[in-house]
Order: structure tokens, then C-alpha cells, then sequence
């Protein structure tokens, strides 16, 4: 694999910036469990065990980033459910391949 190496201040590093959108780890559990399909708020929380703070914070910047979408279920009571978008999707085999890794070298 060829990296790309900044030469000018305004050359923007795929890697870099792919980093700077999904590496956190709050970003990062949230798109795996998704990966599994749709979850709402609380079921989220309860699988990555965020806070209400930190997991409001992620699905908003998750969302501002067309990585997931966030539906409407039912007014009274208010319910949402979250769901990757086609352009989330499209990480799966990025995680694959982070699975692949860590039963490699985490054992």
C-alpha cells in the first residue's frame, strides 16, 4: 500500500482525514454495532455503554458526516432509530479487516 505523504499544507491526506471523521472510539463502537443493523438511542447506549452526553455528541457528528441517518419512528412517545447510510456501509470491510488484525495479534 502506497501511503500519501503531505507535501503542501492545503494537500488533504485521505488517511488522515478518514481518521479525523471515524477514529474515535465513541465513533467507532457506535458504527460497528450499527453494522449489525439499525439500533435506537437507548439500545446503543446500553451496547457501548456511553454516556447520554457522549453518545448524543457522536450520532450528531456521525450524522453531519452522511454516515448514519436518523429516523423518525413514532411522535408519542418520541422514538428514533439510527441506521448506516450507503456511504456507512461502505465501511464494513474497513472493520473486517480491524477484525482480522485483532484475531491475529490480540490473542
Amino acid at each position: 500500500m502506497k501511503l500519501v505523504t503531505l507535501k503542501k499544507l492545503d494537500t488533504i491526506c485521505p488517511i488522515v482525514e478518514t481518521i479525523r471523521i471515524i477514529g474515535s472510539e465513541p465513533k467507532l463502537l457506535v458504527l460497528r454495532y450499527l453494522l449489525d443493523g439499525g439500533k435506537g438511542f437507548n439500545e446503543l447506549q446500553r451496547l457501548t455503554r456511553l454516556s447520554s452526553k457522549t453518545l448524543s455528541s457522536t450520532l450528531k457528528d456521525l450524522e453531519n458526516n452522511d454516515l448514519i441517518k436518523r429516523i423518525v419512528i413514532s411522535d408519542r412517545p418520541f422514538r428514533v432509530r439510527y441506521e448506516l447510510t450507503e456511504k456507512g456501509k461502505e465501511l464494513k470491510g474497513v472493520f473486517e479487516e480491524i477484525q482480522k488484525w485483532g484475531n491475529k495479534y490480540l490473542k
